[in-house]
């Protein structure tokens, strides 16, 4: 067996090295915050030389820096979303993928260009429109606003996944007697689901880390989700970075779970798109 040349060596060492570093940079803003999280606000160092649960208790239990409240307004609005956007996606996305129809395709790219929008050029639009509706400090006010910017990105995800399943899958199920809505049910979903986690994960991601239209359109403490109860730890004096570097890590807690959850689903979707000749 031919011996590796000093070069070749050199360029996979350097290549190590580059994807170790970059790991690091990834990596560590995270680390930061955990250990943040994990001191008392008074001494925080890199490398702590002990760790206290108490920014977490404060959150949960204090009176003035209590996160519950936030807390449940951003699943119950997370959660709503997500359902929204997926079922609606799921239903749209089959609609331009299998049935053409005058005009989809125009209908389709306008959809498309709704997301190439900047969201701060919505803003104004939608608070005279919450104005109007009497919108302002519901969940369901966000609910609205977080489908209209989603949907369009769920229907694309799934629409390339409905264009790359072959049609004679759905065709067959049909010659056996199959109704298009069983044949989406039965055949298309499953073997979707890749798409279909992934739609799920970016809408429950992005309406639980959003913060410019929820403190647009939720000022009252009342309906303060996660990211807009935030700005109470930081103040004209002071900033609470123990509490607020908590509060950041159960944000993250919540999507990271649903993807771990879902990792199974995601395996078994791939492997269930073979099609055997």
């Amino acid at each position: 067996m031919k011996e590796k040349s000093p070069f070749f060596k050199f360029k996979r060492f350097l290549l190590y090295l580059i994807v170790f570093l970059y790991v690091v940079a990834l990596l560590f803003p995270i680390y930061w915050i955990l250990v943040t999280s994990l001191q008392d606000g008074d001494a925080i160092s890199f490398i702590p030389k002990r760790f206290t649960l108490a920014n977490y208790l404060t959150i949960f239990t204090s009176d003035r820096f209590s996160i519950v409240t936030p807390l449940l307004n951003s699943l119950r609005v997370s959660l709503t979303t997500t359902a929204i956007c997926i079922l609606l996606g799921i239903l749209s996305a089959y609609a331009f993928a299998r049935l053409k129809f005058k005009g989809s395709s125009t209908l389709f790219l306008i959809l498309i260009f709704t997301e190439m929008l900047p969201p701060i050029a919505l803003l104004i639009p939608f608070f005279l429109l919450y104005q109007r509706l009497h919108l302002f400090n519901t969940w369901y006010g966000l609910v609205i606003g977080y489908v209209a910017w989603l949907l369009p990105i769920t229907t694309w995800v799934l629409y390339s996944y409905f264009q790359s399943i072959p049609k004679d899958l759905e065709e067959a199920a049909r010659a056996d007697g199959a109704t298009r809505v069983g044949a989406l049910f039965k055949i298309i979903l499953p073997v979707s689901a890749p798409g279909i986690i992934a739609a799920t994960v970016i809408c429950f991601m992005f309406s639980m880390g959003e913060f410019l239209f929820a403190i647009t359109v939720a000022t009252a403490e009342k309906a303060h989700t996660l990211t807009v109860n935030m700005n109470i730890f930081i103040t004209k004096f002071q900033i609470e970075y123990g509490y607020l570097t908590a509060t950041t890590i159960i944000t993250l807690l919540f999507p990271v779970i649903l993807v771990l959850i879902l990792q199974r689903f995601l395996i078994d979707g791939l492997t269930k798109g073979a099609v055997k000749e």
